[in-house]
């Protein structure tokens, strides 16, 4: 098989991908929902119940954001390790594709190696509370 029977497939990934990683950047931040509240908190009468709760949410939340922002770390070997399983699978696939015939076997490595990288990336480059040894809480 040529690696032009594959263009459309790898565009169309790379489309999904890239729309997906768009749809997830543009989600509101949790300091722009507290911006909001404090608006929010300006615009309700004075000794309102309401107010008062909102209020008393606005400082939970901050106290929060203030709290994990310190604590929330990446894990960047991790990280590194994990693109380097995605690139290894990545070759596989396209010298499997590529060469074609018995060379498809290559696929099978390719595919288990890419799920290590896959799982290992999505555990190590979020943000997350750790211990000393940097291993997820």
């Amino acid at each position: 098989m040529d690696l032009a029977d594959w263009a459309p497939i790898i565009v169309a990934a790379i489309t999904i991908a890239g729309g997906t990683f768009q749809a997830r950047r543009k989600r509101p931040v949790t300091r722009e929902i507290v911006k909001q509240d404090v608006e929010l908190l300006g615009l309700l009468p004075e000794g309102s119940e309401a107010k008062r709760l909102l209020a008393e949410h606005i400082d939970a939340t901050i106290r929060k954001i203030v709290e994990d922002e310190n604590q929330r770390t990446r894990d960047y070997i991790g990280s590194c390790l994990a693109v380097g399983f995605l690139l290894v699978a990545l070759f596989l696939m396209v010298v499997s594709v590529g060469r074609g015939g018995n060379w498809w076997w290559l696929s099978v490595p390719a595919v288990i190696t890419g799920l290590f990288g896959a799982v290992g990336l999505g555990q190590d480059a979020v943000p997350r509370r750790r211990d000393a040894r940097g291993r997820p809480l």
